[in-house]
């Protein structure tokens, strides 16, 4: 019962390293606090003036990232219904 028989998780493709990690979809993506931070202007621009924010939180939000072995408490092996 791990990431890689469960059906919350997206397997990435790319390079025979990346294959073994995912993104779990169970919950919604979190959002980077730090990652936003450093995207976001300074104080000195009120955000109804900065143009970009649904962008830039897009940017910095992400599924968690897990292995293939890793395990949780959520899995589920039911096949996706789409």
């Amino acid at each position: 019962m791990s990431c890689a028989s469960c059906r919350h998780w997206d397997r990435y493709a790319e390079s025979d390293i990346s294959k073994k990690f995912g993104d779990c979809r169970y919950n919604p993506p979190r959002i980077s606090e730090t990652l936003l931070a450093r995207m976001l202007p300074g104080l000195s621009v009120p955000l109804q003036e900065y143009d970009d924010i649904e962008r830039d939180i897009y940017v910095a939000s992400a599924f968690p990232v897990t292995h293939q072995e890793s395990e949780c408490g959520r899995w589920d092996g039911r096949v996706p219904t789409c």
